[in-house]
């Protein structure tokens, strides 16, 4: 690549970086977009095609597997974090959940920044013109159907084909605990019993790089961006690791991602000016806020003994023999829930606070990467997940090198309400496998993971002691991979994205959203680069 110019390049060539640059290139103007991806084109890959397949790439070339510092109150663990290292970026390496936050969480970003349009109203023409939504009898004022992403149902995928044995079952264990069914999300509430919905094109997964075509953007990958170039406090272009340059007539739009663009930024002479100092940067803007304010949805996983293995309920028994049952993962309903008033009134005395969904229930029909636990129809698992975690981290660089991976701590599971809300989640999630309606005939047991550091530990009952639920969350939670927030709109960015300081410089990815969100952020991120993409439009 000798010396290159455009209107516009991107940093980036995960799930926003790909849609925005192919909005640009569209947009009536046509502006020349250099799309620069640290990583390989993943197209041909077999692996990465499907969502099961896709589990085999984590930790592989497709991703970078980021190692975190030890975390104090996860047993002083160093944690995997699963990054996506190609062209899709994360849309190659996730499950397909496509799962909103609740309008009160999209209230509060807008309250957060001041700017309604990051509230739920806000973004709901983002959602409609992100989604092709399956069912074109669903409400148009909350679904999209000319989209380029692909959204549907579970029971509605593969023409209904896709039939898990334990859906009624699961079903009923809720209910029987007082959940209840809420299948149209009315008014963007996700509280109660929904059912998973998915972003496949017929079981296939779709990245960002298929669905967004980027036939007239300038593509590089296996190219990495050292840092911004400037002319003064004005973004002039960027510096690849190799020194080769590339001139931005107009904006630089980094969509690195919540680990990687606090790093360009940083690399840059962007961000706390102590951290810049003691690796030799020049400071260019001195931004305390860049890579603080780390947020994950942190998660256990359990895994629970099936009675009679035989009968059908998991992947991995013989009695799975139609071939839709392999498409995504299986799986059919998702939970999402506040907490007891006895429990959030002791950390939070706002009544709207008191109404939020803190946690987060999914039953997979599979055990997906438990540690000793065997994908061979013995055993279903849980996720049980916090939505609105109070615990932050931090975002830092070990050296000047753009090569060194960033130095993360996650810091998870460090507040009281953090361990309140997880304890119940998980107690929960134990009664409903295991006492609850039709489930307590069909599974045995909670089965502890096994292996390195794992020694000790016993079955999880319904009634276990809080302690004993809290030493296995310390000793075996992880996150889902959902972090951001490392360049928090309010706090390193405008309501636009634009970097504080700096002129033709934005931020479009994960780690410009200020605050936790329930649901998974795929659905939000597709929408919120749609509304940024249009406001870098407007600008021009």
């Amino acid at each position: 690549m000798a010396h290159l110019a455009a209107d516009y390049i991107v940093v980036g060539g995960g799930l926003t970086g790909c849609l925005i640059a192919s909005r640009l290139s569209q947009s009536d103007r046509k502006p020349e977009v250099i799309l620069l991806e640290a990583g390989p084109d993943p197209y041909g890959n077999a692996a990465a095609a499907g969502f099961l397949s896709g589990l085999s790439l984590l930790g592989g070339e497709l991703d970078y597997a980021y190692q975190s510092e030890p975390v104090a109150n996860t047993a002083h663990r160093i944690h995997s974090l699963n990054s996506g290292k190609a062209l899709g970026g994360g849309s190659i390496l996730n499950f397909g959940g496509w799962l909103r936050a609740d309008a009160l969480d999209y209230d509060e970003w807008a309250d957060v920044v001041g700017d309604k349009r990051w509230s739920y109203e806000g973004f709901k023409p983002w959602f409609r013109k992100s989604e092709h939504f399956y069912d074109a009898s669903a409400d148009a004022d909350q679904h999209g159907f000319d989209g380029p992403m692909d959204v549907i149902s579970v029971s509605a995928s593969l023409s209904g084909a896709r039939k898990y044995l334990l859906r009624e079952p699961v079903k009923t264990a809720w209910s029987e605990l007082g959940v209840s069914l809420n299948l149209q999300k009315d008014n963007g509430t996700i509280t109660g019993l929904a059912e998973m919905y998915e972003n496949s094109r017929n079981g296939m997964r779709q990245p960002s790089y298929t669905a967004y075509p980027l036939n007239d953007v300038k593509v590089f990958t296996e190219t990495i961006v050292h840092r911004i170039t400037f002319s003064g406090s004005t973004a002039t272009g960027v510096e690849l690791a190799d020194g080769r340059k590339a001139t931005a007539r107009k904006e630089v739009i980094i969509c690195a991602g919540a680990y990687r663009t606090p790093q360009i930024l940083m690399l840059s002479g962007i961000g706390p000016s102590t951290t810049l100092s003691e690796q030799g940067i020049p400071v260019v803007y001195n931004s305390p806020h860049v890579g603080q304010n780390l947020h994950d949805h942190f998660a256990i996983y359990l895994a629970f003994r099936l009675r009679d293995p035989s009968a059908g309920y998991a992947l991995g028994s013989a009695a799975w023999q139609d071939p839709a049952l392999f498409k995504s993962l299986p799986w059919d309903w998702v939970v999402s829930q506040p907490l007891p008033a006895e429990i959030i009134t002791k950390h939070e005395s706002k009544a709207e606070k008191q109404k939020r969904n803190l946690y987060e229930v999914i039953t997979l029909y599979v055990p997906p990467g438990i540690p000793g636990i065997p994908i061979d129809g013995t055993h279903i698992a849980t996720s049980t997940m916090l939505l609105l975690p109070t615990s932050r981290g931090t975002v830092s660089i070990q050296s000047s090198d753009p090569k060194d991976p960033p130095r993360i701590q996650p810091n998870y599971f460090s507040t009281p309400l953090d361990r309140d809300a997880l304890i119940h989640g998980t107690r929960q999630t134990l009664k409903a496998i295991l006492t609850a309606g039709p489930m307590k005939s069909i599974v045995e047991s909670e089965t502890p993971p096994s292996g390195e550091g794992l020694d000790g530990l016993t079955p999880l009952t319904a009634d276990a002691s809080d302690e004993a639920i809290e030493d296995r969350i310390r000793r075996t939670g992880m996150q889902h991979h959902h972090s951001g927030g490392t360049a928090a709109m309010g706090k390193v960015v405008d309501v636009e994205g634009k970097v504080f300081g700096i002129n033709r410089l934005r931020v479009a990815d994960a780690s410009v959203i200020p605050i936790p969100l329930g649901g998974h952020p795929q659905a939000t991120l597709y929408a919120m680069a749609e509304q940024l993409v249009s406001m870098i439009i407007d600008d021009a």
